[in-house]
């Protein structure tokens, strides 16, 4: 049975402990779910500057039942004002961690087919065919795909569907299992529209 997802997006708020179960004191929420079988989980960010927020800040998954989670970017801030995480190409990727029951799972985010140079970058992410999203961890592969206009299709490894959004709803799929969901969920959640998707707004 697929696991239905409802979300609202929240606007720089202050996360507390009450609200959030296991988020930092201090952590600022972008977005919240409800997730059927999962409970409540969030997606966040510690700025630079926060005692756990690191040298450049990251952005983090947390929830009732799913494994926690964040995203290091490569060499930009983030900050309350620039909080998203913009995936690079391979030179460059960002860094994932996702904390299972028996140890941390390190993993990349990129786009493949994005070029290193600035104005090459600008220019080929004009293209959609650009707009795809590579995530390594734990051994699997993952892409992120826009479809028709507002969705997002997640495929793992050799073509298993993972997640995608259904009209005004998204789902899990059955084989979806907590690595699938903290990593597609910690990405959704980091990363701006733009980068997998045709239009902005998703």
């Amino acid at each position: 049975m697929s696991r239905r997802i409802s979300h609202m997006r929240v606007t720089d708020s202050l996360a507390t402990a009450v609200e959030y179960p296991d988020t930092p004191a201090g952590a600022i929420v972008s977005v919240a779910w409800r997730i059927e079988g999962a409970g409540r989980v969030v997606g966040g960010l510690l700025p630079r500057g926060h005692p756990d927020g690191g040298t450049l800040g990251k952005r983090i998954l947390r929830g009732e039942r799913i494994w926690a989670a964040e995203m290091l970017p490569w060499e930009q801030e983030i900050s309350a004002e620039m909080s998203l995480v913009e995936p690079g190409p391979p030179g460059s990727p960002a860094r994932i961690i996702v904390h299972g029951p028996s140890g941390d799972i390190v993993g990349y985010l990129d786009q493949p087919g994005l070029p290193s140079g600035r104005l090459q970058r600008l220019t080929t992410g004009l293209s959609r065919d650009a707009r795809q999203v590579r995530i390594r961890a734990g051994g699997r592969v993952w892409w992120v795909r826009a479809t028709h206009l507002f969705g997002v299709r997640v495929m793992r490894d050799s073509g298993v569907l993972v997640y995608a959004t259904r009209g005004l709803h998204a789902e899990f799929e059955p084989v979806a299992d907590s690595l699938d969901m903290s990593v597609v969920l910690l990405t959704l959640a980091s990363i701006p529209s733009s980068a997998y998707a045709p239009i902005l707004g998703f």
